[in-house]
C-alpha cells in the first residue's frame, strides 16, 4: 500500500516504524491525535521531554554552551489525508547535537522535495490510521524516514542513528500509549 510518505522519502537511508491497535473508530483516534498535536505534540510526553533535555545538555557540552533549539515550527506539514494520514518533514544536521539549526527555510512540500544541498538529511514523520472492516478498531502506524543528501551526511547520520534510534523508538511508543490513553478517556 502506498503512503503519503512514499512521495517524499520513497527509499529512506534510515527508517523506523511503530504500530498499535486501538479499540475505537478511526475518527475518534484522529481527533485525539489532533488534540495531542495542538497541545505540544511529542514534547508534551514525559519520556520525550526527558530525552530532549538530555539532548540539550549533550548539545551544550559538545558545542561549548551554544546550542540551537529544535523548534516545532521547523517541522513542515507536507501532506495530509484528513482522518487517515499526515506527514511532516524537517531538514537538518541532527548529528551535530544542536550545533546546527534546522532549515526553517524549507517550508513547503515542494521545497522539501527539491532540497538537495549537500551535507544534510531530510526526515519525515508520518502517522497513518486504518480502520477495521467493522469500524470498531483502528491500526495506528507511525513511521520515521530519513534520506541524506550525500555520502558524508549518510556516514554522519549512520553514527547518529545508531545512537538515537532506540530513544526515538521510545518516544514513538510513548506517543502511541498516550494516544491510546486519550482515546480511552474520551
Amino acid at each position: 500500500m502506498r503512503t503519503l510518505a512514499d512521495r517524499f522519502v520513497p527509499r529512506p537511508d534510515f527508517a523506523s516504524r511503530h504500530e498499535t491497535v486501538i479499540d475505537a473508530p478511526a475518527d475518534a483516534v484522529w481527533a485525539a491525535f489532533r488534540a495531542m498535536e495542538l497541545e505540544r505534540g511529542v514534547r508534551g510526553i514525559g519520556v520525550a521531554r526527558v530525552l530532549m533535555a538530555v539532548r540539550a545538555v549533550l548539545g551544550r557540552a559538545v558545542n561549548r554552551g551554544r546550542v540551537y533549539r529544535d523548534e516545532p515550527s521547523a517541522f513542515t506539514p507536507l501532506a495530509e489525508e484528513p482522518g487517515r494520514e499526515v506527514v511532516h518533514g524537517i531538514v537538518g544536521r541532527w548529528w551535530r547535537l544542536g550545533g546546527a539549526p534546522n532549515r526553517t527555510d524549507v517550508a513547503t512540500a515542494e521545497q522539501f522535495l527539491a532540497f538537495a544541498e549537500p551535507g544534510y538529511a531530510k526526515g519525515t514523520f508520518g502517522l497513518r490510521l486504518t480502520g477495521s472492516p467493522d469500524g470498531r478498531r483502528t491500526r495506528v502506524v507511525t513511521e520515521t524516514r530519513v534520506l541524506c543528501t550525500d555520502e558524508a551526511a549518510r556516514r554522519a547520520m549512520r553514527r547518529y542513528w545508531g545512537m538515537i534510534r532506540p530513544f526515538s523508538g521510545l518516544i514513538r511508543k510513548a506517543m502511541l500509549r498516550e494516544l491510546r490513553r486519550r482515546v480511552a478517556a474520551r
